[in-house]
């Protein structure tokens, strides 16, 4: 099953620069209307939770219209819009052998990267967890913050 990612993909390979007047606020990499690879990822059998007790912008929290992700090089793994409060969870799913569209997804001790969507200022944040957790399959990992500065 698909998901839109909103605003991830200019992460993957679309411009990095503002939009101009003939692009979206996604960038040229398939626009708002269309569902595109560039902003879908994939759910697989194999998941594994992540749950934040906060997430942080230079020290403040992020606010419910923002969106969080994890990815595995730059592959999106997993997303969500964080319109929770308090302890909240992110899914990142792992390769799954009989399921093609999640090749290149988390395998066993690996280390997901996260990014967060800031929609304030239409601005892509490198996020930090305050400790690093190995993917695993089943998981339920606690992290207590996710930093971006």
């Amino acid at each position: 099953m698909k998901h839109i990612i909103f605003l991830f993909l200019f992460l993957l390979g679309c411009s990095d620069e503002s939009p101009t007047e003939s692009e979206d606020i996604y960038g040229e990499c398939g626009g708002e209307e269309q569902l595109d690879e560039c902003f879908s990822y994939n759910e697989s059998s194999q998941v594994a939770f992540y749950f934040f007790d906060s997430i942080t912008i230079s020290g403040s929290l992020i606010n419910s219209d923002d969106w969080v992700a994890a990815f595995k090089g730059d592959v999106c793994v997993g997303s969500k819009q964080w319109v929770c409060t308090g302890n909240c969870e992110l899914p990142i799913y792992g390769y799954h052998l009989l399921n093609e569209l999640t090749e290149g997804y988390m395998l066993p001790g690996e280390a997901p990267t996260f990014k967060i969507y800031d929609t304030s200022d239409s601005t892509f944040y490198d996020a930090i967890p305050s400790e690093e957790v190995l993917w695993q399959e089943g998981d339920l990992n606690q992290i207590e913050t996710l930093i971006a500065e």
